[in-house]
């Protein structure tokens, strides 16, 4: 298990175009893959162990007359909001790799999400985490179409797991099993997304796999068609409503993991005798639900309580990574959001 987190407030609801994605992997500062992009394998080379990265969509009809933004390569984004009383100052971030409106899913995909998927292939556990205002277009982002060029990182990342899984399998010596769950934190109840009805999760720590679900259900898939059939099911459970802000907006956090299991027998006998290699690793993928200000969404009754809870958690969240990046903090406050522990 790991906990390494981060994510980046831009402003509230001052940049509602944005989307920031965190990628977590303790490998990604060794690994490349081969049959990534010259884009994404120098994405590969950065030492850390998190990166972050920002995507800005095209604005809407609203948000025109209200800021400029602008992006810079390696990953600056300049931004100059208008209050109405002319051109404000002029802040800047700097992040690890920044898209604009113009670069599609690929450029986003190759860039950010492939090392972190080369990274669970080698036995590493990986996260990327979408964050940002409601309507950013993080759920865009993570699952997009199913197929073709708007294809979003959770199927390009399942293309590729199963590409390799058919690329390198031997049988009788090297084989390979995926699983998936997919779950989601409403108002602070964790909930099994492919298994309707099954709410209130806990969540326990085990020793030898670290913080889960416990209930929480599991699939093996052999085909990206299968992964996209549990996508499609979740889709249909997981809470959704309209706001002032956005005409779907997620009322809930949802966390899809992949589950990668390997095994080699060294002698080319059966497919995990004693003395063989097995590798077990994960890749969360985090689509979290939006950021928002009561007085842009409008929420009132239902979605108001649902607010309270998105916000809250992903407060806990900014705690802990202020705790982490603090350099003297005592203690982490992983347990004050059960967001924390489902990735």
């Amino acid at each position: 298990a790991h906990h390494t987190l981060t994510s980046v407030d831009l402003g509230g609801d001052r940049r509602p175009n944005m989307v920031v994605l965190a990628v977590e992997s303790a490998s990604l500062g060794r690994l490349s893959s081969s049959s990534a992009s010259s884009e994404a394998s120098s994405s590969a080379d950065w030492p850390e162990t998190v990166r972050v990265a920002v995507r800005v969509r095209p604005p809407l009809a609203r948000e025109v007359s209200t800021e400029e933004l602008t992006v810079r390569a390696p990953g600056e984004v300049t931004a100059w909001p208008d209050d109405g009383l002319g051109p404000g100052p002029r802040y800047s971030f700097t992040f690890d790799a920044a898209f604009s409106p113009s670069e599609g899913q690929a450029a986003v995909y190759d860039a950010v999400a492939r090392p972190a998927v080369s990274s669970t292939l080698a036995g590493f556990n990986a996260s990327i985490i979408a964050y940002g205002h409601t309507g950013a277009g993080k759920t865009h982002t993570m699952e997009g179409a199913p197929d073709g060029a708007q294809r979003g990182i959770i199927p390009r990342a399942v293309a590729d797991i199963f590409e390799h899984v058919e690329r390198s399998a031997r049988p009788g010596a090297r084989r390979f099993l995926v699983r998936a769950s997919y779950l989601q934190i409403y108002n602070e109840v964790l909930s099994d997304l492919l298994k309707p009805g099954r709410n209130g999760l806990a969540i326990r720590e085990d020793r030898k796999k670290g913080l889960r679900a416990e209930g929480l259900s599991e699939w093996v898939v052999r085909s990206p068609a299968e992964v996209d059939g549990l996508l499609r099911r979740g889709a249909e459970t997981r809470a959704t409503a309209a706001t002032a802000a956005n005409d779907a907006s997620s009322r809930s956090h949802a966390v899809f993991c992949l589950t990668f299991e390997q095994s080699e027998a060294s002698g080319g006998g059966e497919a995990c005798p004693r003395g063989s290699v097995f590798r077990s690793s994960k890749l969360n993928l985090v689509d979290l639900a939006g950021s928002e200000r009561l007085r842009v969404s409008g929420a009132s009754g239902q979605r108001l309580e649902e607010c309270k809870y998105i916000n809250g958690s992903l407060a806990a969240l900014g705690n802990v990574v202020a705790a982490l990046t603090s350099g003297t903090a005592r203690h982490v406050p992983y347990r004050d959001s059960k967001l924390l522990g489902t990735f």
